[in-house]
């Protein structure tokens, strides 16, 4: 599959490969000691000056194969030994996770307006355009510089989403272990006096090594797949209300700890209130102030919202319904993740508080027929893939929302989620997030990646991801 279509700089069209990492991470991008440093002012490659891409024709590389062939300390391009393994400029990479966890998504210091590696956007990614042939102070400054075959792989990488490596040099060569992520605790509130409980656990990136901890403490915890876990909640935990911290930890290499979700226990005789629906479920980023109305049971007078962290005034409806007005701020910037938060809060002194729910928010406008039809046509619905009736889901003009929308998937270990769940972005809520996001470190509940041999660019996921959170319009 190729990737996106973007613009790029004009030496980028005559050398569509040429970017590269190690030697100019280590020849003083960022003025290293110890190596030699380039002073002159710099005029990087205007990457908005042509229509051609610098994906085009670029076949997807991990950074594992990149790292081994071109960036390794025994290779001539190396850029460790002596460098970037002491620490010199503030940078410390040893291997090609560490060299990952440096470049990705990191803003340039040299140039502030880009990022060192922005994934699937070579044009973009500062590493690309210091290494462009006629770039000033080109690097490695000097050379020896890499030939176009390896100018490719590092494209190959960069263009494929510069996807995190799975196993860590400087740690045996062990998997890298993702960090987990924590979406929905089931049940997420119990009344004291219930005993011992056994907690659903749902999120993401989950390992047989990671471990559910209540109030910081690790608890009898069971592995079912990289996205549940079950956890034992002792008896001596519930017998009195109050509110308790859980979270997922996974051990090095890699791994760290998820964000962390509320298990309240309520006083015998308190009820909660329950979330059932948001209307809209979703919006657009920038769209504006709206009016949110929120379902479920139990609401009492002088309820509020809780609307991803911010407390929002509402109005009682009755004790099924309120509503409130969202101001345009909450709404200005896409939340991680393009989700969103919503919960009830009673008023004091109870302040009982519902289990969160999700509200898409999506970073721009992304329909299924101008953004995301063209997507599934070019990588999914081809020959022997997902382009007739009789395979498992057909993703072809016509067919795809009625294959998708509020459709529960049938595939193994992905329990009643829904193909598509309008609003619902995160990868526990819909399957096919959950499949385009999936790495080798991180598989979907049902495995792999789709599509299958060539992922999709980073901005590719993004309008599926921003269809999906803005409720999946036809």
């Amino acid at each position: 599959m190729q990737g996106e279509s973007v613009r790029s700089a004009p030496s980028a069209i005559a050398n569509p490969h040429a970017s590269l990492f190690a030697r100019m991470l280590c020849l003083c991008l960022w003025g290293l000691t110890g190596c030699v440093e380039q002073r002159d002012a710099e005029v990087l490659p205007d990457p908005g000056t042509s229509s051609g891409s610098a994906c085009e024709g670029v076949a997807p590389r991990t950074l594992e194969e990149v790292h081994a062939a071109h960036f390794a300390a025994e290779r001539p391009t190396g850029c460790t030994v002596g460098c970037h393994d002491t620490g010199a400029g503030g940078l410390t990479f040893r291997d090609a996770h560490e060299l990952w966890q440096a470049t990705v998504q990191r803003p340039s210091p040299g140039a502030p307006s880009l990022l060192l590696v922005e994934p699937g956007h070579p044009e973009r990614s500062r590493l690309y355009l210091k290494l462009l042939p006629d770039a000033q102070g080109r690097m490695p400054q000097g050379g020896p510089f890499l030939d176009a075959a390896a100018l490719q792989d590092v494209a190959g990488w960069i263009c494929a989403g510069a996807p995190e490596p799975t196993t860590s040099a400087t740690d045996g060569g062990l998997p890298i272990h993702p960090v987990p992520t924590l979406d929905t605790l089931t049940p997420s509130s119990v009344q004291e006096g219930v005993g011992e409980v056994v907690l659903s656990v749902a999120g993401g990136g989950f390992v047989d090594e990671s471990q559910v901890e209540i109030d910081g403490i690790a608890v009898a915890t069971t592995h079912d797949g990289p996205q549940r876990l079950e956890a034992r909640v002792a008896a001596s935990l519930t017998a009195r209300a109050g509110t308790h911290l859980v979270r997922v930890v996974t051990p090095a290499p890699g791994g760290g700890a998820s964000a962390g979700l509320d298990f309240t226990v309520t006083a015998t005789g308190v009820v909660l209130p329950t979330v059932s629906s948001l209307s809209p479920c979703g919006t657009v980023a920038g769209s504006g102030a709206f009016t949110l109305t929120v379902q479920g049971t139990n609401f009492k007078e002088g309820a509020s919202l809780s609307f991803n962290g911010t407390t929002v005034a509402a109005t009682f409806i009755n004790s099924g319904e309120l509503r409130a007005s969202i101001p345009a701020a909450l709404v200005a910037s896409a939340p991680t993740g393009n989700a969103a938060t919503v919960t009830v809060v009673h008023p004091a002194p109870g302040r009982e508080t519902s289990a969160p729910v999700t509200f898409g928010v999506a970073s721009k406008v992304s329909t299924l027929a101008s953004d995301v039809q063209p997507i599934f046509t070019a990588t999914c619905a081809t020959s022997g893939c997902h382009a007739t009736a009789s395979t498992p889901v057909n993703l072809t003009p016509g067919s795809a929302y009625a294959e998708l929308v509020g459709v529960p998937t049938s595939s193994k270990g992905c329990g009643q989620r829904l193909r598509v769940q309008a609003c619902g972005p995160l990868r526990g809520q819909s399957f096919l997030i959950d499949k385009i996001l999936a790495t080798n470190s991180s598989p979907a509940c049902s495995g792999g990646a789709m599509p299958k041999g060539s992922p999709l660019s980073a901005a590719q996921k993004q309008a599926i991801i921003d269809w999906v959170a803005q409720g999946a319009p036809r």
